[in-house]
């Protein structure tokens, strides 16, 4: 009886562990996670200014969400943006996107993707994973790019791991670098982005 007891208590134990690791809200970045308010990190004040301050980038969404950036001595990223919807007053979470700087190193970018690759693949086993290279509209010579690997879960959420490659002149003209990106989106997000105001 013992016996069949433990082996119970292993198939629930791999089974929750299991569970836990193909659910994207339980991912942490920087201890934050989807579903976390960001009240935890920025007063209302804050929060509300950022979503004005940023509100330009999005004028071709509708503005049910909004982005907010932190700023702060983070242990692993130089960056953390959110996007939350601003008549919610939690502020709740629906995205993240962690990035570091790879200005002219896109080498060693694509090396650090891939390792983060290898570990999701592993802890995301039961996502659909995609790769696929991008180039940007704004760019007509093609110079500028974005090499994504990307985990879409049962839930329509999705894991987004980029490098981004801007041309030379753009990168002078706008102030913009080369980066590494983590971005991870709910459902709503991801539904939100594909649906452009006519």
């Amino acid at each position: 009886m013992k016996k069949i007891n433990i082996y119970f208590f292993l198939f629930l134990l791999f089974f929750q562990a299991h569970s836990c690791a193909d659910d994207v809200y339980n991912l942490k970045i920087e201890g934050i996670s989807l579903g976390d308010s960001l009240l935890k990190h920025l007063s209302k004040e804050e929060i509300t200014a950022e979503i004005e301050d940023n509100k330009a980038a999005y004028n071709y969404l509708t503005d049910e969400f909004g982005e907010v950036y932190l700023y702060q001595d983070f242990e692993k990223y130089a960056v953390l943006a959110f996007k939350v919807k601003p008549k919610d007053k939690n502020y709740r979470i629906y995205s993240i996107k962690a990035s570091n700087m790879y200005d002219d190193q896109l080498d060693m970018c694509t090396a650090k993707q891939k390792e983060i690759e290898n570990e999701f693949s592993l802890m995301f086993n039961n996502a659909k994973k995609r790769k696929v290279t991008y180039t940007f509209p704004f760019d007509p010579s093609g110079e500028s790019i974005s090499i994504n690997t990307m985990f879409t879960f049962k839930d329509e959420s999705q894991i987004d791991i980029n490098c981004t490659k801007y041309k030379k002149s753009l990168k002078i003209k706008n102030g913009w670098q080369d980066a590494l990106q983590i971005i991870i989106q709910s459902k709503e997000v991801m539904s939100w982005h594909s649906n452009h105001i006519n």
